[in-house]
């Protein structure tokens, strides 16, 4: 038996940069799975509503968004929110302020964008919900909340 491709000392990759800017750390209940606590006066960017990833290539970063225009998510190089990974769609989905609450539609992906665990075409977001598109997982935070 062979043990040249022993796996147990895994590393986890970690971001060339040092600068810690704009990264809110996520971390997991080990019982549960839930997302613990997060310090919403420690959101910056200015938005009225922010997506952190909780989980993807990208953990930790967040994206502010404001209203005024529709928040594209994909692969494609243009999208506000870019998603490098072949488990998202080029064109995947979009948030978008509509009234006084923000919606996320999928944009027609192969694999589905979700809102906590359950499959959505178009569906209004409230604050601590979790999306997932892709291999990527995120939270939705409104600014609000951020110690007002």
């Amino acid at each position: 038996m062979d043990n040249s491709g022993d796996e147990s000392e895994l590393t986890k990759a970690v971001p060339l940069s040092s600068d810690a800017t704009g990264v809110i750390p996520i971390t997991e209940s080990p019982e549960t799975g839930e997302l613990t606590a997060i310090d919403a006066s420690t959101l910056s960017g200015g938005g009225s509503a922010y997506l952190v990833v909780r989980r993807g290539a990208m953990e930790g970063m967040q994206f502010p968004l404001a209203g005024g225009e529709k928040i594209s998510i994909g692969r494609a190089s243009d999208s506000k929110i870019f998603l490098d990974d072949v488990t998202v769609s080029r064109k995947h989905a979009l948030v978008e302020l509509v009234g006084d609450g923000w919606t996320l539609s999928d944009a027609g992906s192969l694999n589905g964008t979700y809102v906590n665990k359950t499959r959505v075409a178009t569906t209004q977001l409230h604050n601590g919900d979790e999306l997932q598109i892709g291999k990527f997982r995120f939270v939705f935070l409104l600014a609000t909340d951020a110690g007002q």
